[in-house]
């Protein structure tokens, strides 16, 4: 019954994904483009890959980027992937122009803000939107609006960010039926509601009916935030605090059993809401190759959604908000063709795991992380990456090798691996069988 209730809630990630655009007239003359087109197959090993739209996919990415040292830097970064369900993601995850100045940097567009390293590293989602094509590798994708960046001769730096528009994450989608009124899946990542539940013995179906709002009560939506830095030889410190909507949509769903006709009807409604993030972080730089850092982020989500909350009756259901605190920390080393990381984050905040039937369980808890990536012959790279959760026993691993026959062609080998406790359930738990051993062949240009 958790499931049902729960996955009621996951219906908002695709409620607009098919009803909001972005366009970028890319700009004339030299060019600086860039990409890469691959095809991956998950089937290597019998009975793996076999969870909907995880057999086999293709891959689209592009970057339109005129560099750094301009005085007026243009970029564009879009990234796509079409899988063996026909069902495409796709995510712009930055389009933005950069006017350098002596007075600082002012972005117009959407942006990747670089405030919040364990929000980057764990996929938290809480700052920036996530790509989300997938979890192992969850990605980042801008904000809309304008940022401005200043660094002054005392080491002080400021950074303010503004939009009065809001773009939700839109991976991974759903596909809702208006007419048949179901919410299926075509992708591994995506959790649908149950299309039945037991009552007295007997299966009963369910229908869903989505309010869609209209699209300009979605976008027209405020965010403002604040960081300040100080840097001093090797030791950086920021703090930024920021208002903003949920990157992810929530739902309002009111249950009705229609005993006549023996059916269940859910109306779902999304619902927005508000949230203050707050952090802080810290570096230390112990070389050019080596440094360390610090990372707080804290999440208080308002306890009611912006605008008007539909009436509900005893059946019906609300997301319920809790505050969230996580401390990162983490190693780094960088040298020549090899990268380390060790990784760490705690879940500060409380999460009772027996009561809280409607909020989702953390993505972490307790974690450990161990990333390697090294070139071991002038064509062959190799990858690892573990995550280990303490509390919960979960387990993400990703073992990669690759092999570039030349400078635009490449092929990939490698192991992608999800373990859960069978003892509790988890955030993991939904999609354990979501692991992959694949090839891959990939064309850059």
């Amino acid at each position: 019954m958790k499931k049902t209730l729960f996955s009621i809630l996951l219906i908002s990630n695709s409620v607009l994904a098919s009803k909001v655009t972005t366009n970028l007239n890319l700009p004339k003359g030299k060019s600086y483009f860039s990409g890469e087109a691959s095809f991956r197959s998950n089937e290597l090993v019998e009975n793996v890959g076999e969870v909907v739209g995880n057999k086999y996919y293709s891959n689209l990415d592009m970057k339109y980027d005129t560099a750094e040292s301009s005085s007026i830097q243009k970029v564009f970064d879009l990234s796509a992937r079409y899988n063996d369900q026909a069902d495409l993601m796709y995510s712009i995850k930055e389009a933005k122009v950069v006017f350098n100045t002596t007075h600082g940097a002012f972005t117009v567009g959407r942006t990747i803000l670089d405030w919040s390293t364990v929000d980057q590293e764990w996929g938290l989602g809480k700052l920036n939107n996530r790509k989300n094509f997938d979890y192992f590798e969850p990605g980042q994708e801008g904000l809309i609006g304008f940022l401005y960046e200043k660094k002054f001769q005392n080491n002080i730096s400021v950074g303010a960010f503004g939009s009065i528009l809001y773009v939700p994450e839109s991976n991974p989608g759903m596909e809702i039926d208006e007419d048949n009124k179901t919410v299926t899946c075509k992708n591994p990542w995506c959790d649908a509601p149950s299309d039945s539940a037991e009552i007295e013995g007997k299966e009963i179906p369910i229908y869903y009916e989505v309010n869609y709002p209209e699209i300009a009560d979605v976008v027209f939506r405020y965010s403002a935030g604040l960081s300040l830095g100080y840097e001093y030889k090797r030791l950086k410190l920021q703090g930024y605090m920021f208002r903003k909507p949920e990157n992810s949509i929530s739902v309002t769903a009111e249950i009705v059993y229609d005993t006549s006709n023996e059916e269940i009807i859910v109306e779902a409604t999304p619902q927005f809401y508000y949230h203050d993030v707050k952090g802080t972080e810290l570096t230390y730089s112990f070389s050019d190759t080596f440094k360390g850092y610090s990372s707080f982020i804290s999440i208080d989500p308002n306890t009611f959604p912006d605008g008007n909350e539909p009436y509900l009756e005893y059946t019906g259901i609300k997301p319920k908000k809790l505050n969230e605190d996580y401390l990162g920390l983490g190693l780094k080393y960088t040298k020549n063709q090899f990268y380390g990381h060790l990784g760490y984050i705690a879940r500060l905040s409380d999460f009772d795991r027996e009561n809280e039937l409607l909020v989702q369980y953390p993505r972490w808890n307790q974690a450990v992380q161990l990333q390697l990536k090294s070139r071991i012959t002038r064509k062959l790279m190799a990858e690892l990456d573990i995550k280990y959760d303490t509390i919960t026993e979960d387990r993400l691993a990703i073992v990669k090798t690759n092999y570039n026959f030349t400078s635009n062609l490449s092929m990939a080998l490698g192991v992608n691996v999800i373990g859960t406790s069978k003892d509790q359930e988890s955030y993991w738990s939904t999609y354990e069988n979501n692991d992959s051993v694949y090839s891959s062949l990939k064309l850059r240009f």
